[in-house]
């Protein structure tokens, strides 16, 4: 019962995902994706990020990078799909995840605002694929 319920979670977590691997995820920072917002905007790229916190009421899911710089989305439509809402269960605080989305401009604060494609839990890279 207990894989059974690992299994389901882990199934929610991988629907949300956009078929970013480990190794596809770009390291850059988000103040430098601000600062060149020229040669980003419109594309879609894959960062590994931590989970800073959800806001369950207004449905926004805020992120953080290396240096501490945030990146928030808004997640409605997302959290209002019934396929694709269970991975939001299993999201934790501080937890590392490759978030992919698209990058659309910089906002008055300095900081990038995008449109959320997927994430994934990073640690779902890191498990042993029994091929062998």
């Amino acid at each position: 019962m207990l894989r059974l319920a690992v299994s389901l979670a882990l199934c929610g977590a991988i629907a949300l995902a956009s078929g970013a691997r480990a190794q596809e995820y770009q390291d850059i920072p988000l103040a430098d994706i601000a600062a060149n917002i020229t040669a980003y905007k419109g594309k879609t790229i894959t960062l590994r990020l931590k989970l800073k916190y959800m806001d369950t009421v207004f449905n926004r899911l805020v992120f953080y990078d290396r240096k501490n710089i945030d990146v928030e989305f808004d997640v409605e439509h997302i959290a209002k799909d019934r396929k694709r809402a269970p991975a939001f269960l299993n999201l934790h605080g501080g937890m590392e995840y490759l978030v992919t989305f698209r990058v659309i401009d910089v906002g008055k604060m300095g900081l990038v605002m995008g449109e959320l494609e997927g994430f994934v839990p990073l640690v779902l890279y890191k498990l042993p694929s029994g091929n062998g």
